[in-house]
Formats: structure tokens, sequence, C-alpha cells
């Protein structure tokens, strides 16, 4: 996917291609209508994985699977849920929005819970910052427009800040923009490392994306930094934005996105405003659990929803064994593994079929994604 937010060369170097001077935003490995996988033999994933019985919302496999590499911020968004993504999918429907229409925000009947493992070091925008932060930040901004900010927190709560900058402040006084991003540029030094923190990333955000008010909604959110191997889920309606790094991205099949604003694409302020969590709301940090399988260490991430599942393989130099319960897809996420016999270098994917067993040797690093329900079974030897 050649989105513009995409980084030139991180992905290029990643799986080690040739770098073509356009921007390669995501990977996708899976069956989602919008970009589905193809075997090795010109056959499509979607027509030889097992039928999903029960969830009649999805095409194929029930995940998705993705590297990710942002070279400027994504656009301000949420996803839906199951509920809200039939009745926009329905509405768009009736309504003839064609599939591939850039006004489109359904494009499936599905529910988008997503986690990102950084795979290099990772910053990411999740959900609302705790309100009495906010008021001390622009506090200490202290332009008029930060101070009608801090008064709106201190008196009305988020929901009021982020409704009034989307829906009535799209246009407003550009100086008093400009002065707030270059007060909080002032800030970078700031002792307080929160204060100086979210400075520096409201002006890295507004170097992309000058004058555009939706900053302000940006300057509202949580902060996080993940270090490789860390891990972060985003529930449906919880607002976010990814700003830079390198990650693996697994979701539930669907690519419904609701947009407010830092973007060139269709921006539905309405629908995010109906959509999302108007108040603070913590990261979620996915803590794995860990087995010892051969003289290897699976790590596994399982967040709080059954649509997907990931293991991480660190494999030593010896043979680790598994079974597919359900149809799963491996990722080579650091050097060349051999799967079944088979070559699988880094970046690339394999698909192994429900109830096929499988062996991988190293050293390398494997991604799993199965289900919570459906995981992978490993053979562990006594």
């Amino acid at each position: 996917m050649h989105y513009d937010w995409g980084d030139l060369c991180a992905l290029h170097d990643f799986c080690g291609t040739n770098a073509d001077g356009e921007p390669l935003a995501e990977i996708w490995y899976g069956t989602h209508r919008g970009g589905p996988s193809v075997l090795d033999d010109g056959t499509f994933l979607e027509d030889v994985v097992s039928p999903r019985r029960a969830d009649s919302r999805v095409d194929g496999l029930p995940y998705l699977v993705k590297l990710i590499a942002p070279a400027k911020p994504l656009s301000i968004q949420v996803h839906p849920s199951r509920e809200q993504a039939e009745v926009g999918f329905a509405v768009e429907n009736n309504l003839r929005i064609p599939l591939n229409a850039p006004e489109r925000t359904f494009v499936d009947r599905n529910h988008k819970p997503e986690m990102i493992l950084a795979l290099e070091p990772w910053r990411a925008l999740v959900g609302f910052a705790p309100e009495r932060e906010l008021i001390r930040f622009n506090e200490e901004v202290g332009t008029p427009l930060a101070l009608r900010i801090a008064s709106l927190l201190a008196v009305k709560g988020l929901e009021l800040p982020v409704y009034t900058v989307l829906k009535r402040g799209l246009h407003p006084p550009v100086e008093e923009l400009l002065a707030y991003v270059r007060r909080c540029s002032a800030l970078k030094s700031h002792a307080d490392e929160a204060i100086s923190k979210r400075a520096g990333m409201v002006e890295f955000v507004h170097s992309y994306f000058p004058r555009h008010t939706s900053v302000l909604v940006a300057a509202l959110m949580n902060i996080v930094d993940l270090a490789p191997g860390e891990a972060l889920f985003t529930p449906v309606g919880t607002i976010h934005s990814y700003l830079s790094g390198v990650g693996l991205e697994v979701m539930a099949s669907s690519a419904n996105t609701i947009r407010a604003g830092l973007t060139s694409k269709h921006i539905d302020v309405e629908g995010l405003l109906s959509t999302a969590k108007l108040y603070s709301t913590p990261p979620i940090l996915v803590q794995p659990s860990t087995q010892r399988v051969c003289r290897s260490v699976v790590r596994t991430y399982q967040p709080a929803v059954n649509d997907f599942r990931l293991d991480i393989a660190d494999i030593e130099d010896c043979v680790v064994r598994g079974v597919a319960t359900n149809d799963t897809l491996l990722v080579a996420i650091d050097r060349e593994a051999l799967v079944n016999g088979m070559s699988l270098p880094r970046g690339e994917a394999m698909w192994v079929p429900a109830s096929v067993a499988f062996e991988v040797s190293g050293p390398a690093r494997v991604a799993l994604v199965s289900t919570a329900s459906e995981p992978v079974r490993w053979l562990v030897e006594d």
C-alpha cells in the first residue's frame, strides 16, 4: 500500500527489496478484499482457507496482518464496532456509494480492533490523556488559545474541547494556532519531561500539517513510545494516530476507518464524534506470556478479542514444531527461517492450513497469527 504517509525506505530495508522512490506504507497479508494475498501459484488465499462458519461479516481469515512504516503522522482516526459497521455499511450501500469511492467510510461490515508490535522504536497517539495533565500543559503554553482550551477542560472535560476544535474551530484565526505552535517549540527544552515531550510532538505534527486545526486534537492525546518487542492494543472507539516507526500490525479483518483530521483522505467529523470515546483512556499495553518450546522462547500476545492472537517465536539453532488448529499465517520478522523445509525470508509470509503440522528452524524470529479460540498448538518435547 503506497499511502502518502509511508516511508520511502524502511519496509524495503526490512524486506531486502530495492526502494523505488515511492512511499511504501504497508504490506498486507490476509484475505480482505482491499488487498487480498495471492499464493505462489496465483491462487487467491481467500479461495483456499477454511470456511468461516461463525461470522458472515468476514471473507476468509478473521484477521489481517500488516507490516507498517509511517514516515509522517497518520490521520486522526477511530474504528467502529461491529454494530456501527453493519449500520454504516448498509447506509452507504443504500446511497449507492461505490466501495472504492474516496468518500466511502464503511468498506466492510466488521469491527477493527488492532494491535501493533514494535519492530523498531515506535511512537503513537492513542486515546485522550488525563485532563489534569492537559490543563497543566495548556496553562504552561499560555497563549490565549491554550488558556481557552485549559478553561474548557477544567469546566466541561474533554468532550467540548474536542467537539469545538473539530466542529466549530475548523477555520480559527491562523495567528492563534501559529502562536500556539511557536510556544510549543519554545517548550521543547522545558525541565518537565511530560511538557517538553508533548510540546515537541505538537511541533512535529504541525510540521507535516501546517495550519491544520486538528493538530489541537493531537495535542490532547496520550503519547505512547514502544521499544522493539512491546505491543499496544487499540480497541474500537479509541481515537489514535501513528507517528513513526516500523511495526507488525494485527487486527480484525477490516478496513473501516473514520477520519477527522491530519489527512488528505475523506473526513467524517460527525462519524468520529459519534464513534470515539471522548474522555481520558489509558493506553493498553499487551504483556506477553512466555513458554519454552525446544530450546526456543515463544511469547504470546493476546488482547481482549478473539479475532487474533500473536505468537512470536525466537527460534535458536533448533527445530520448533506445532500444529495449526485453524488457518495460520507465519511472517519472518528477523532473519530467514525454514518452514517445513521451505525458505521464509524476512518480511515474507506463509500460510499453514488448518490441522496441518509444521516445523520451523532458525536461527530466526517468526510471527504466527491465529485466533484466541483456535491458536497454534505447540508440540513441547520432554
